[in-house]
Parts: structure tokens; C-alpha cells; sequence
């Protein structure tokens, strides 16, 4: 433990911070000269001293931070407003402003929680009630201070030493909301991460030529480290499990190669990530809430409406109750039980089967709601909780090395890593149809009659204390002959969503936070929405267009803006769909989604050069020969054999210039399908 002039020294505070702070001094980046205290304060001797702490205090302190930490709990409606709408005025952090401003910014704050939050105080299907109409979250930022706080973000001094005035921290953890995501995430990535991080951070934003960008690189104010670490590409998923164990808490950031392979640094890393989440995201885990696989083969359409359990329940059906059969793959398809009978919605006339979906895709979840949710079970296997630590771990730590995954989790999930209270109509987050079901059922309980729903007797419902798709999970003692009627109507619903929000799924986030924490406090993410944490881990995608392309991208080595061959590919990408959008960046960065920002954002930008022709010829020098191909053969119809080639690590892309748009299409399709392994190009 350490003491400056005495006193005992905050453990995260750095010892310029600590000065600055003993002697009420603090660094005004707005007017560095008007800074209080100022080289005065180093005119005075400074006494540090340390003793080694004892291990007793230790495991008090760290018991005190675990049982601080707020839990996530399941509340009623008026109980998730009350407790939200208190959550959302700013706490004892909120003293260093000003009383008038603190109610403003109270009054703001509980506004644009209304706006975003009231489908979960109210029926989502009440898709006609609106709030504030018209007033955008962007009507909401205050641009006045978002400038304020960006200069001290500015400030490399007051990073480095830990010294943003208080009223910053104040603002952005009390009140994030009213300041932009793109400034938040500035705030995050120098604050959060490490003063390591943060200089990475600032250095990555200052262009390149910049001399300021050099100054600093020669200073060596940190040391760039980085782990190397070699895996099997075919036990990816065992490989990852042991690599996170390792390394997943070291600050020196993580370089991926796997064997055989030649590739290294920045490509494969993305790739690894990328190929991580696809394997997390695997049926075969049975730890997430899926819907029932289709069959790979097309069927014809037919005249009946399908099975009760595949009917989607619109706005129209709403007056049915059904419960789907959810299909977590908890067990084998042999061990599964039937349902015992319940309400269902009568097939409709006319209905046509959905087109089938690819083979591959069958072997990966498919979510129940706005993305994955953990099964709910009463005992979870050690393998399965290793898999919630790893996706933790992952998480924090592509978020300190700047890498992206491609997995998008329930927003009902980060609501409970984060410890909000959640309540019934944050099911649909998790599973849109069991909601309008247990919605329908919770409005009974609640209703004068609580023995029937739509005038029919809750007994003839046909309901048990079993988990609905789940029969093996029981609710309560002997839950599967216990009959749900109107008096334990209540219970029913309550341990439903405790299954989900609660006991069910508690050793899961357990593990996922065990995890995320080993890396840095996952309470730092408090400052963005749960969708923004989406974006902050995943990345975004965007639509483009031949304009946006053309000023985000850069043509060098025999293209230009204006060749002919640029035009036709900035075409081609522009006609992209979501999912060719998605295998052209897996193909040029590692990743299938862009980092926050978009195009504009990716670093090092994304080069496209000319590549002259090499394969047409074989290794004797010989000019190939084809009916197919035109005679003579000349070099404009060589380059049509060669396919296009990429640099991963430094967003490069080496495009021959084909003889029209629709082969350069064909061989840019190609590559991309066939692209599996980091080879020399």
C-alpha cells in the first residue's frame, strides 16, 4: 500500500494524479494557463512511502467490490420504472456539478429513458403509442459540452496521469446519453483500458506525415507489445479455450498464426476472431436458445398451414396462446418428451413453407428473439461453463486489442451482465414468441378474474410447472403433474421468467462475467445502450454506394479514381447484398463487419492496386492454350486468368484488370468463396 505525505493512496489512482489532487490542483486543457496549482505544486517536497499489505485487507477489499457490484433482479413493471428512472439520476459522483444543472441533466436523462425503454413498461405490441414524436436521441446531445469534454479527451498529459477533472467522469457516467456514442467511446478506450491502451489509442488517430504522430513515436512513451501465439486451424475452438486461459488477461496485444500457414499479424488475428464466433455459435453446443432446424431439402408448397410450434404469432394472431417448441438441443432428439397438450393457434389456409435454408447454415443457431440468450437449465456441465468464460474473455479482449467478433447477443443479455432489473416485457429480447404468450398470461394473473383468460378457465390451458419446450426443467416440486391454474397463475409466470432471468441461467453469467472481468470491469460498458455495445464489439455494416466508396477507399500503383477498371469494381461493390458484403470483408480484413464508424473508420485504409498478370503463363514461360480463349492470346485477355489477391494485415487489395465488369464480378466471387487459409499472394 502506498502513502504520499501520509496518506493512504487510492490503489488506481497514479502518483501525478495523486499530487494533483493533495494539493487541489488539476490541468485546464481549455486554458492551460488558468490550470490551478501548476508548476507550483512541484515546488514542494512530495514524501512517498509503502508497506506491504496484508493478504487479510486484500480479500476484504475484493470481497467488498464483489458485493458492491450490482445484480441483476426481476421486478415488476412499475418497480423496473421507478428503479430505471432512479438509476438514470446521477448518484453521489453527481456532487462535483452544479444543483440547477444536476436537475436538467436529471430531467434529460429520464426523458430520453422514456424514449428508448417504454416498449419495456409497456405491451410491445402497442406499437401505437410514441413518445416525444419527433424528437430524435441526437435532439438530445448537448453539443456545448460534448466540445468541453473532447478538449480534456484531447489533453495527452491529463490522460497519461489520470487527471480529467472530475466533473468529466461525472458527466459521462452520470449522464452518457448526452453526449454522442463516437464521444463515449473516445472517453472509454482513454480511460478504461490502461494508459498504454490510451496512447495506442491517440497515436492511431493522429495521420500519418503528422509530426506531432512521429515526435511521440520517438519518444517511446509505451511500448507496443504483442503476444505471438501459432494454432491449429481445424481445433480452433480448443485452441481459442487455451490461448484466452493464457493470454486473455496479458495487456500485450494477441497475434494469431496457425500452421502451415504463412500468413501473420493482422488478418489471421481478425480471422481467428471471426472464426471463434462462428464455432461459439455451433447447435451442436447446446448452450443458446434456437429455433428448430429446417430441413436442408426444398419442400413443395402446400395447403395446410404448418405445425403449431412454427407459426410465427403476428399482431393479428394475438389472440391465440402458443407456446413454442424450443429447440435448445439440451438433449438428443430421442430423449426429447412431448409437451403435454396446450392452446395453440389453428393453421391457416393458403400458407406456403419458407424457401429452405443452406445446409451449413443448420449447424448454427438461428436466436428465438434480437439475438443469443443462454438455455435455460438446472445443472450446466463444466464444459459449458467454460465456453460462457471463453466468450468473455474473447469479448474483453477484442475490445482492448481493437479486433471485432461476429456475435450479437440478446440485448435482455447485456441488460443482466450489466445488472439492470429486468421484467416481463424483456422477454421478447430473448424469445419474441414465448413473450406474447407469458404476456397474455401475466395480464390474467394481474386481471379482476384471475381464473380465466378470453373467458376460458386457465385449467383447460393445459399448463404444468415445466418450462414451456423444456419438460425435463420443473418450475417447482413434481412441476410436471402439477396442474397451472388461476390461483398459482402468478407462480407460474414468475418462475418462468426466473428461469430465464434468474436461477436458470445464473451460473451462465456468472461465468461470462468471470471472464469479461478477468480482462478489465465489464461496468465501464454502463455508458453505452445495449445496442451500441453491439456496435462497440461487432462492428456495424452499412450500405454503399459508388460515391461513398470512391472517398473512403485509396487507388495506387496504376489505378486512379478515374480508371475504367476502379469504376467497374466500385459498381460491383456497390451491388453487393448484406451477405456478399459480409464475404467481401472477411475476404479483404479478416472480419465480415466494419469497425465503429464504417468504411471511413477501417485503418489502414483500404488500398486497391493494379496486379498485372502472372498466372497465365506456366512455369516454363509458355503461354497457355484453350478453345475457349481467343487467339492470339494477348495480355488484355491473360489478366482473365488470374484471380484477384489480398493483404490483410494492411487492407490491400491486388485487382487485375479484367476485360469487363461481369468476369471481374466472377473472379472477385470466386476468390472470396474460396478464400480459407493465409497464403503468400
Amino acid at each position: 500500500q502506498f502513502f504520499l505525505n501520509g496518506k493512504p493512496m487510492d490503489p488506481h489512482t497514479s502518483i501525478f494524479q495523486a499530487v494533483f489532487q493533495e494539493n487541489n490542483a488539476f490541468v485546464n486543457a481549455d486554458d492551460p494557463q488558468n490550470s490551478q496549482g501548476g508548476p507550483s505544486v512541484w515546488d514542494k517536497v512530495h514524501t512517498l512511502t509503502y508497506k506491504k499489505r496484508s493478504p487479510s485487507s486484500d480479500e476484504s477489499r475484493g470481497g467488498q467490490s464483489l458485493s458492491s457490484q450490482a445484480e441483476s433482479q426481476i421486478v415488476d413493471v412499475k418497480d423496473l420504472v421507478r428503479d430505471s428512472v432512479a438509476r438514470t439520476c446521477g448518484g453521489e459522483s453527481a456532487k462535483d456539478l452544479d444543483e440547477e444543472i444536476v436537475g436538467v441533466l436529471n430531467l434529460i436523462n429520464v426523458l430520453i429513458w422514456i424514449q428508448g425503454e417504454h416498449a419495456r413498461v409497456y405491451d410491445s405490441s402497442d406499437r401505437g403509442f410514441v413518445f416525444l414524436k419527433g424528437v430524435q436521441q441526437e435532439d438530445l446531445v448537448s453539443y456545448r459540452l460534448t466540445s468541453k469534454v473532447m478538449r480534456q479527451l484531447q489533453d495527452l498529459l491529463i490522460i497519461c496521469g489520470k487527471c480529467l477533472p472530475s466533473w468529466v467522469s461525472s458527466i459521462v457516467e452520470n449522464y452518457p446519453f448526452i453526449l454522442p456514442f463516437d464521444l463515449r467511446r473516445q472517453y472509454f478506450h482513454l480511460t478504461s483500458l490502461g494508459v498504454a491502451h490510451a496512447i495506442q489509442h491517440l497515436l492511431q488517430q493522429i495521420p500519418n506525415g503528422d509530426s506531432l504522430r512521429q515526435e511521440l513515436r520517438d519518444v517511446r512513451l509505451v511500448r507496443n507489445r504483442r503476444q505471438k501465439v501459432r494454432i491449429h486451424r481445424e481445433r480452433l475452438l480448443e485452441s481459442a479455450c487455451k490461448v484466452m486461459d493464457l493470454y486473455g488477461k496479458s495487456q500485450a496485444s494477441l497475434e494469431i498464426e496457425y500452421f502451415g500457414e504463412v500468413g501473420t499479424g493482422l488478418g489471421p488475428t481478425l480471422e481467428f476472431y471471426t472464426l471463434l464466433s462462428s464455432e461459439l455459435q455451433k447447435r451442436g453446443l447446446g448452450i443458446w436458445l434456437t429455433k428448430k432446424a429446417e430441413p436442408a431439402e426444398p419442400t413443395a408448397p402446400t395447403t395446410g398451414g404448418p405445425a403449431a410450434e412454427d407459426v410465427p404469432m403476428d399482431s393479428g394472431e394475438a389472440d391465440g396462446l402458443i407456446f413454442g417448441d424450443m429447440d435448445s438441443l439440451a438433449a438428443k432428439p430421442s430423449e426429447e418428451a412431448s409437451p403435454k397438450p396446450a392452446a395453440s393457434l389453428s393453421e391457416g389456409p393458403g400458407a406456403e413453407q419458407q424457401a429452405p435454408k443452406p445446409a451449413s447454415a443448420l449447424n448454427f443457431v438461428d436466436p428465438l428473439g434480437d439475438g443469443l440468450f443462454p438455455v435455460p437449465k438446472k445443472e450446466v456441465g463444466k464444459e459449458e461453463l467454460g465456453y460462457f468464460k471463453l466468450l468473455g474473455t474473447a469479448f474483453a479482449k477484442a475490445l482492448l486489442d481493437g479486433r471485432l467478433l461476429d456475435v450479437s447477443l440478446s440485448t435482455a443479455f447485456w441488460r443482466r451482465a450489466l445488472g439492470h432489473n429486468l421484467g416481463i416485457y424483456d422477454l421478447v429480447c430473448v424469445d419474441s414468441q414465448m413473450s406474447k404468450s407469458l404476456v397474455k398470461l401475466y395480464e390474467a394473473a394481474h386481471s379482476g378474474d384471475p381464473s380465466t383468460m378470453d373467458g376460458m378457465p386457465i385449467e383447460d390451458l393445459g399448463l404444468y410447472f415445466t418450462l414451456p419446450g423444456h419438460d425435463a426443467y420443473e418450475l417447482c416440486a413434481n412441476g410436471g403433474d402439477t396442474l397451472v391454474t388461476g390461483a398459482n397463475l402468478s407462480r407460474f409466470v414468475d418462475s418462468v421468467l426466473d428461469a430465464y432471468f434468474g436461477s436458470g441461467t445464473e451460473k451462465q453469467f456468472a461465468k461470462f462475467k468471470e471472464g469479461f472481468e478477468g480482462v478489465f470491469p465489464l461496468k465501464t460498458l454502463a455508458i453505452f445502450k445495449m445496442d451500441e455495445i453491439d456496435t462497440l464489439i461487432c462492428g456495424q455494416t452499412e450500405k454503399w454506394t459508388v460515391e461513398m466508396l470512391s472517398e473512403c477507399l485509396k487507388f495506387d500503383h496504376g489505378y486512379t479514381a478515374s480508371s475504367p477498371y476502379i469504376k467497374q469494381f466500385l459498381h460491383i461493390l456497390a451491388d453487393f447484398s448484406a451477405e456478399e458484403q459480409r464475404q467481401f470483408l472477411k475476404f479483404v480484413t479478416g472480419a465480415p463487419r466494419l469497425p465503429p464508424g464504417g468504411l471511413s473508420a477501417l485503418n489502414p485504409r483500404l488500398t486497391i492496386v493494379r496486379k498485372n498478370f502472372s498466372s497465365a503463363r506456366d512455369s516454363s514461360g509458355n503461354t497457355p492454350r484453350s478453345e475457349s480463349m481467343h487467339t492470339p492470346m494477348n495480355d488484355l485477355v491473360l489478366e482473365n486468368y488470374d484471380l484477384p489477391s489480398v493483404m490483410t494485415c494492411a487492407n490491400y487489395v491486388k485487382l487485375p484488370p479484367y476485360t469487363s465488369q461481369a468476369v471481374m464480378k466472377e473472379k472477385l466471387m470466386y476468390a472470396m468463396r474460396e478464400s480459407n487459409s493465409f497464403d503468400l499472394s
